[in-house]
């Protein structure tokens, strides 16, 4: 009698184990039709959708990107396609993204994230490149891009150097509107060292535009400082790019381990906000940032009249 109370539950086991694989390649299946199927757009209403991302070289929230294998990057990364999906940007301004590193897999996050939300047009950068390592800063676009451009600011003391990509979009539904985006990631450590790397920024953004119209711009990206700090470089930025955010003494944490806002989308003063979002999935160290812009003097959607501006 024991022996065969014994033989039916390993016989029970089996099936239920065989039934949660059933289900796990079920899944499987549903996420791969899903990652092929066209994005759902939001309302074409005349707007531009943005948004920015540190994807802490696809670690998630873990400690660290060597301590995971390449199919959990891989995961990470399916994840931060899902939210793109989602949202549906026209536009994104990735950074710490991977173009062929050891530490997570050997290969370009920026073409898998484009491949999984079907993204027509992308651009990386390299801020780092050797000792099998390459990695930087990257756009993604549904748009068509243009006159793209790579900037690796000068490396500091005793760590990895930062810089920015910078590309030219179609405004949608306006062909005749160009746009500069730009995806920035400044140091981490020293303010000194921020101070420079903005005045290279305004250097080699000013030098890729002599000699062309000059577009509306957003420069978005991981600033590694907060608009109250002490150093007041994001004002001092937007006066001297002529850019203006999105409330920008208000507290919307995009880094949370600090409780402070990192991450920053800036435009110019002919663009202005429609709405503004740090989004709660946990898909990095840092958090997403989503802002609908319009053209100043467009038509708006209702939201704008509840969104206050500041320079």
């Amino acid at each position: 009698m024991e022996a065969t109370l014994t033989s039916q539950l390993t016989m029970q086991r089996v099936i239920d184990k065989l039934q949660n694989w059933s289900v796990l390649g079920c899944l499987i299946i549903a996420t791969h039709v899903q990652a092929n199927e066209p994005i759902i757009l939001h309302k074409d209403d005349g707007s531009l959708r943005v948004m920015t991302l540190n994807i802490a070289h696809a670690r998630a929230q873990g400690v660290s990107q060597l301590l995971q294998s390449t199919e959990q990057a891989r995961a990470n990364l399916m994840l931060i396609a899902d939210v793109v999906r989602r949202e549906a940007p026209h536009v994104i301004a990735f950074q710490e993204i991977d173009k062929a590193s050891f530490w997570n897999g050997n290969f370009s996050h920026t073409a898998f994230l484009a491949e999984q939300a079907v993204y027509p047009h992308h651009f990386s950068g390299s801020h780092v490149s050797g000792i099998n390592l390459d990695y930087g800063t990257s756009i993604m676009s549904r748009q068509g891009i243009s006159q793209s451009r790579s900037v690796s600011f000068n490396k500091p003391f005793l760590r990895q150097p930062k810089g920015f990509v910078v590309t030219t979009i179609d405004w949608p539904s306006e062909g005749d509107v160009k746009v500069d985006v730009v995806s920035l990631h400044l140091d981490f450590l020293s303010e000194a060292k921020r101070r420079a790397e903005i005045d290279q920024l305004v250097h080699e953004l000013g030098r890729l535009g002599r000699g062309r119209q000059s577009n509306p711009r957003i420069l978005m990206g991981d600033f590694n400082i907060d608009y109250g700090d002490d150093d007041a470089l994001i004002h001092e930025l937007t006066e001297r790019l002529e850019l203006h955010t999105y409330r920008p003494m208000e507290q919307l944490v995009t880094f949370p381990r600090f409780e402070r806002r990192l991450d920053w989308v800036l435009v110019s003063r002919d663009l202005e906000f429609v709405e503004h979002r740090v989004l709660a999935d946990p898909l990095s160290d840092h958090q997403a940032v989503v802002a609908d812009l319009i053209l100043k003097n467009a038509t708006a959607p209702a939201l704008v009249s509840s969104v206050e501006l500041g320079d």
